[in-house]
């Protein structure tokens, strides 16, 4: 959903570093949240969540992380961009 609005609102992202920038975001919450989950410091109530995990953390933890650097970067190119 966020990827659809943020594509009508901005058509002109440069979305290959996007990609890339979401990929570097993935791979770091995907390691340093399963170090946090194995070390005790987060737990997950298994009954709310939807059981698929990545290592120890549920994909919903990924969330976050991926509206975050959609959000980010499209603000961002709306802020400086050239009129």
């Amino acid at each position: 959903m966020a990827f659809v609005i943020l594509n009508v609102v901005v058509r002109k992202s440069p979305w290959k570093l996007i990609g890339w920038t979401l990929l570097a975001m993935v791979l770091v919450t995907l390691v340093f949240d399963n170090v946090i989950v194995a070390l005790g410091i987060v737990d997950y109530d298994l009954k709310k969540i939807s059981g698929v995990l990545l290592g120890l953390v549920p994909v919903e933890d990924f969330a976050y992380t991926i509206v975050s650097v959609l959000a980010v970067s499209s603000i961002w190119h709306l802020m400086t961009r050239k009129k």
